[in-house]
C-alpha cells in the first residue's frame, strides 16, 4: 500500500489542537488530525490571541454579545455585566470596602492587557533557552511588567482584602480558572480577568464549526484515532500504521490530548502541574430554576465550580464544570444554594478518555516562561487542559499561536541549513 506523507500529525481534539491544526493547514502545511472525542466548553471568553485567530480565519460569526455572569459566594452575590458599571455592583455588596476590590480588579485588568500584548509581540509563550528567555525578560521590562509581581501568588493579594470581599474574589477566580486559588499566580489572575472583561463574547459552537470547516477548506486530513494500530518514531519520521494496512509518515507529532493512549511505543510526557476539571450534565431543570439566575454562574464555595444553563436542551439542562477531586455529594452540596430544592441527576462527560492522571493537589501553575510545550525536536504538546488549564479558551489560543510560530521558525531554520 502507498504511504501518505504529511508535515504534521495531530493526535487528540483539545481546543488548542484544533486551532493549531487549522492555522498550520492555512499556512499550506500538510496536516493529518487523529481525532478522538473531545469536550467543547460552553463557557468561553474572548482574548487577544483568540481575536487574532478569528481575524485570520474569517470567524466573525463566532463573535456574539458578551453575556453577563453571576458570582454567587456564600456571603456576597454580584453580577459581572458588560454594560453596567461593576463598581456600582461591588459598592452595593461591600460598601466602603468595595473601593479596594475595584482597585485590585482594575489593576489586574490593565496588567492582563499589557501582558497579553507583550506575549503577542513575542510570538506567544517563550521557549526554553537563554537567548529567548533574555528576549522575553527584556520585553517585559520594556512594557513595565515586573516579573516578580507576575509570578507572585494571587491568593496573597486576595487574602489581604476584608473577609466577605476576599471570599467573593476567591470564588470569582476559582470559577474562572476551575483551579484552586492557591494554584494561581498574579499573571494567571490578570489574564483571566482581562479575558472576562474583553468584548465581544465567543460562541463556542460556532468556533468549533469554524475550525472544522476551515481545516477541510485548507485541505487538512482527518482520520479516527481508533483506526490507528501503531504510532512510532523511526528514522527521523513519525510513522503511523492503520488497522486496514495503510500507513502515513509525518515530520512532526503534536499531542493534543495527553490522556489519550496512543498505540505503539510510548512518548515522553511533560510535567503536568495542574489537573483539568471534570464536566457533568444535569437532567432537566425545567420549572426548578429561579428567574433571577443568569445563564452563566460561578458557584461559590471551597471547590472551583461553575455552570452554564443550556436552554436549547430539552427541559433546560446545566453544564457543570468542577474540580476533579470533588465527588457527587460535594458537588450537590455546593450547588444547593444555586439550585435549591431542585431534583436532578448528574451525568459525567468522559469524552472517550480511558483515565485522567491527577497532578499533585499542592502544585501551582507554571510560570508563562516555563510551559513545556516542546517535548523533543519533533514532538510537541497542544493540550491546554494540561499545560494551561487555568486559562481556558484564551490559553488554548495562546498555546496554538505559540506552536505555529515555533514550527514556522523551525521550518525556516531547516530550509536554511539545506540551502
Amino acid at each position: 500500500m502507498t504511504v501518505s506523507r504529511f508535515d504534521i500529525a495531530m493526535a487528540g481534539e483539545s481546543l488548542a489542537a484544533q486551532m493549531t491544526a487549522t492555522l498550520l493547514a492555512k499556512q499550506g502545511r500538510r496536516v493529518i488530525r487523529l481525532t478522538a472525542p473531545g469536550h467543547c466548553d460552553p463557557w468561553q471568553h474572548a482574548s487577544l490571541f483568540l481575536d487574532k485567530l478569528l481575524d485570520t480565519l474569517g470567524g466573525q460569526a463566532c463573535r456574539c454579545a458578551k453575556p453577563p455572569f453571576q458570582v454567587l459566594a456564600p456571603r456576597a452575590r454580584a453580577t459581572v455585566h458588560p454594560d453596567l458599571p461593576l463598581a456600582d455592583e461591588l459598592a452595593r455588596e461591600f460598601g466602603r470596602e468595595s473601593a479596594s476590590v475595584t482597585a485590585l480588579l482594575d489593576d489586574l485588568e490593565q496588567l492582563g492587557r499589557r501582558l497579553e500584548e507583550t506575549l503577542w509581540e513575542h510570538g506567544g509563550l517563550p521557549d526554553e533557552g537563554l537567548r529567548e528567555c533574555a528576549t522575553w525578560r527584556w520585553q517585559c521590562l520594556r512594557r513595565r511588567l515586573p516579573w516578580r509581581k507576575l509570578s507572585a501568588s494571587l491568593a496573597k493579594r486576595v487574602q489581604a482584602m476584608p473577609v466577605p470581599a476576599a471570599e467573593w474574589l476567591r470564588d470569582l477566580f476559582q470559577g474562572l480558572a476551575l483551579q484552586p486559588l492557591a494554584a494561581l499566580t498574579v499573571a494567571d489572575g490578570a489574564l483571566l480577568w482581562a479575558h472576562a472583561r474583553r468584548r465581544p463574547g465567543i460562541d463556542a459552537e460556532q468556533l468549533q464549526q469554524l475550525l472544522r470547516q476551515r481545516f477541510e477548506q485548507f485541505h487538512g486530513v482527518a482520520t479516527n484515532l481508533a483506526s490507528l494500530a501503531a504510532l512510532e518514531h523511526r528514522d527521523g519520521q513519525w510513522v503511523g500504521r492503520r488497522h486496514d494496512g495503510g500507513s502515513f509518515q509525518a515530520g512532526q507529532l503534536i499531542l493534543g490530548d495527553l490522556d489519550l493512549e496512543l498505540p505503539g511505543h510510548g512518548v515522553p510526557l511533560p510535567h503536568q502541574p495542574l489537573t483539568p476539571p471534570q464536566h457533568l450534565l444535569t437532567s432537566s431543570l425545567a420549572g426548578q430554576l429561579s428567574p433571577l439566575l443568569a445563564q452563566r454562574v460561578i458557584v461559590g464555595g471551597p471547590l472551583p465550580m461553575r455552570l452554564v444553563l443550556d436552554h436549547a436542551a430539552p427541559g433546560v439542562a446545566a453544564h457543570i464544570s468542577a474540580s476533579v477531586i470533588a465527588d457527587e455529594a460535594q458537588i450537590r452540596s455546593q450547588l444547593e444554594p444555586v439550585l435549591p430544592f431542585a431534583r436532578y441527576t448528574l451525568e459525567h462527560q468522559h469524552y472517550g478518555r480511558s483515565s485522567v492522571r491527577l497532578a499533585d493537589p499542592s502544585s501551582t501553575a507554571l510560570p508563562l516562561g516555563k510551559v513545556p510545550f516542546r517535548l523533543g525536536s519533533q514532538l510537541w504538546c497542544a493540550d491546554e487542559t494540561r499545560l494551561l488549564p487555568q486559562l481556558g479558551s484564551g490559553g488554548a489560543a495562546l498555546l496554538a499561536w505559540t506552536l505555529v510560530r515555533q514550527l514556522d521558525t523551525g521550518s525556516r531554520k531547516r530550509q536554511h541549513r539545506v540551502q
